[in-house]
């Protein structure tokens, strides 16, 4: 699966970046695939970076702009200083790459899979590997719990995250 350049430094390598798969659909929507890179260093400081033990974390997630719905949406383009109403602005909201990078950013999206490491190239391999298999095996991704309280991928990428009692 191909990824293009979403977001981030032009260096991605030492600051981070994120890509963007096509556009997919589970059936019920419409969703993407974004890698992110994070180099620790970068991210944490040197000194925190050591305790990590690896250069880099690259993270597979499933981002819904119809999955996360009306007030997700509002509130991911706030929380990037997109609330505004010029026509610009307006016409940015509609574009559902920009849709994805601000749910993306305000954290609306599913974990799919992740590894650290020191080798990029391999790590990057992986993650596309991850991303081809979860294209077909998008609900077996999905129904695996996410965090220790039991969210799954269902829940983070409709952003309904917390407690279930």
């Amino acid at each position: 699966m191909k990824f293009k350049f979403l977001t981030g430094d032009i260096n991605w390598q030492d600051y981070g970046g994120k890509f963007i798969s096509k556009k997919l659909n589970n059936g019920d929507w419409n969703y993407w695939l974004v890698i992110e890179v994070i180099n620790w260093q970068d991210a944490v400081g040197e000194r925190e970076a050591k305790e990590v033990d690896a250069k880099y974390n690259v993270c597979l997630s499933a981002v819904s702009p119809q999955a996360a719905g009306e007030e997700n949406l509002h509130r991911a383009f706030k929380c990037h200083g997109m609330e505004g109403e010029s026509e610009h602005e307006v016409e940015l909201r509609k574009d559902p790459i920009v849709q994805v990078e601000c749910l993306h950013g305000y954290g609306v999206s599913a974990p799919l899979w992740q590894a650290d490491g020191n080798n990029l190239s391999k790590l990057m391999k992986e993650a596309r590997k991850q991303a081809q298999q979860s294209e077909f095996l998008f609900g077996f991704y999905m129904d695996g719990s996410k965090n220790r309280i039991g969210n799954t991928g269902w829940d983070f990428i409709s952003g309904d995250i917390g407690f279930k009692s």
